[in-house]
């Protein structure tokens, strides 16, 4: 009964949620009224954006929108510093987890942040109450966010932008562009040519007719990459050492087939244990933001194992946890990476550094697709199949083997894109605003 029921949730989420052309013709209608409300609103003499901010670790998806904004006498940024929401069956809600998240915000924003929840009175501030004029989502999935702040809700109010937290590596698309959020966005930035055809190709009568606009605007996260070269983290166990190793470990979140698989499991023990006895190299663990409670949750491991697998390396010399929300300058500082199928294998490609790709039976990098514009990452990868191949590798690196080291280097220059993209971002919503 069980698969039978997944069986059939996958199917109606393809059909609705990521390829949803039924529910794109259909919203088209409210949408167009929407559009059309919105834009005979009164013009400010500056534009009021919002920043939606649920999980910190997806801030830096808008974070130099944000800046730019911040710099700019015409515009007026504010955070939204958004709870974050635990589902059952993505319909219930179970809890409203907002602590973690106001601390950072009222930390990292001060009094350009607000709270969209009060949790003495367990109420939702009402979004029209903040005079909206824009406001930006950093992730595509509308199930996480309270219904008052969906870009469902939104789009009657302000307009509504996307910038992609990551760009598809698998061809999955219909995932980071789905059209259950899509359809309601009014402008959709891009990150390169071949997500721009995707998406215009998807909303080809409401882009041909001038409700939505799509714009290819580059990939704002890559200006906080590049603007961290050279930066040192305090993550690393020790001070950096000639002939000490640093080795960065990102293990996907889940081991769920439909999301390619992760080698948690698989390596964990022999991770650790390897940095244990080597004493020559440093190792970080960073583990996805959802990555160690899916492991309890799924069953993989207890919380009292997890707890006491992760007590090995706060005890350990030359290992550590890194559970930071921003992750730049710990690519910069490291030497290699060993990862499972990631966003942030992109990110890291920047860095010209090493990577060691741990593909999983049940997922793989495509070798054969030439779409992206960076050409093909596995190409400046490093793929292994076992931990001892992981462990040949890495040695190999350190004692200078690298000869992948220039196809890296031509992929980190092409991926380099002229000028600011959150800049660019801004200046479009300037000249969508007030005209050029």
């Amino acid at each position: 009964m069980e698969s039978l029921f997944h069986r059939a949730f996958t199917a109606v989420k393809a059909v609705l949620f990521e390829r949803g052309h039924l529910v794109y013709w259909l919203n088209i209608p409210s949408f167009r009224h929407s559009v059309k409300t919105v834009r005979a609103l009164p013009r400010k003499d500056k534009a009021r954006i919002g920043f939606i901010m649920q999980l910190p670790n997806n801030w830096a998806a808008i974070q130099s929108v944000y800046e730019a904004a911040l710099k700019d006498p015409r515009t007026e940024p504010v955070v939204l510093l958004m709870p974050e929401l635990e589902f059952a069956f993505y319909i219930k809600l179970k809890k409203i987890i907002w602590e973690k998240n106001y601390a950072f915000g009222e930390k990292e924003f001060g009094k350009d942040c607000v709270r969209t929840y009060d949790p003495e009175t367990e109420t939702w501030v009402d979004p029209r109450s903040l005079d909206l004029d824009y406001v930006f989502f950093p992730r595509p999935y509308e199930t996480y966010l309270p219904k008052p702040y969906r870009a469902s809700q939104l789009r009657k109010i302000c307009r509504t932008c996307y910038v992609p937290y990551t760009s598809p590596l698998l061809g999955d698309y219909p995932l980071v562009y789905n059209m259950h959020f899509i359809r309601n966005l009014h402008i959709v930035f891009c990150e390169k040519q071949h997500a721009y055809d995707y998406v215009t190709g998807r909303l080809r009568l409401t882009f041909r007719s001038g409700i939505q606009k799509v714009f290819n605007a580059g990939f704002p996260k890559f200006d906080l990459n590049w603007n961290m070269e050279g930066a040192e983290s305090a993550v690393w166990p020790r001070p950096r050492q000639a002939g000490r190793l640093r080795v960065l470990w990102t293990p996907r979140w889940t081991t769920d087939p439909r999301l390619c698989g992760s080698n948690f499991m698989n390596y964990k023990d022999d991770m650790i244990r390897w940095a244990e006895e080597t004493p020559s190299m440093d190792l970080v663990f960073r583990p996805h933001p959802l990555g160690l409670e899916n492991y309890v949750s799924s069953g993989l491991v207890t919380q009292e194992e997890l707890d006491a697998y992760l007590k090995r390396y706060a005890d350990g010399e030359n290992t550590a946890v890194d559970r930071n929300a921003g992750y730049y300058d710990t690519f910069w500082s490291s030497d290699v990476l060993v990862t499972d199928m990631s966003s942030v294998l992109m990110d890291y490609m920047l860095t010209g550094r090493p990577i060691v790709f741990c593909p999983t039976p049940i997922g793989k990098l495509m070798s054969d697709d030439r779409r992206y514009d960076v050409g093909n990452l596995i190409d400046g990868m490093y793929t292994v199949h076992s931990f001892a191949e992981i462990v040949k590798t890495v040695q190999s690196l350190a004692a200078g083997e690298d000869p992948k080291r220039e196809i890296r280097a031509g992929m980190a220059r092409m991926m380099r894109r002229e000028g600011h993209s959150g800049q660019d971002v801004l200046e479009l919503v300037k000249a969508d605003y007030f005209g050029k």
